[in-house]
């Protein structure tokens, strides 16, 4: 799990370094229920594109490899833009 949060942190930057469409807003509520909230937000609107929510209390189930093909996608996709 580390290294799946390890990589969105470095896309989440990368993201809003690469392009001007949408950055990455990452909040950990460490209460009981233990809340992991990923929003991808328009920069220029300042809406919500893409949201994520998990609690990780107990034995959770995150799919992390959807969440970076997500981020990679939109990367990616201002890559192309550009060329």
């Amino acid at each position: 799990m580390e290294e799946k949060l390890l990589k969105i942190f470095k896309l989440a930057d990368l993201l809003n370094e690469k392009q001007d469409k949408v950055y990455v807003e990452i909040e950990y509520i460490a209460n009981d229920r233990k809340k992991l909230v990923i929003s991808l937000i328009a920069k220029k609107e300042f809406t919500i594109v893409e949201r994520f929510e998990a609690e990780l209390k107990n034995n959770f189930l995150i799919n992390w490899d959807c969440i970076v093909e997500l981020f990679e996608s939109y990367v990616n996709k201002r890559v192309s833009d550009d060329q």
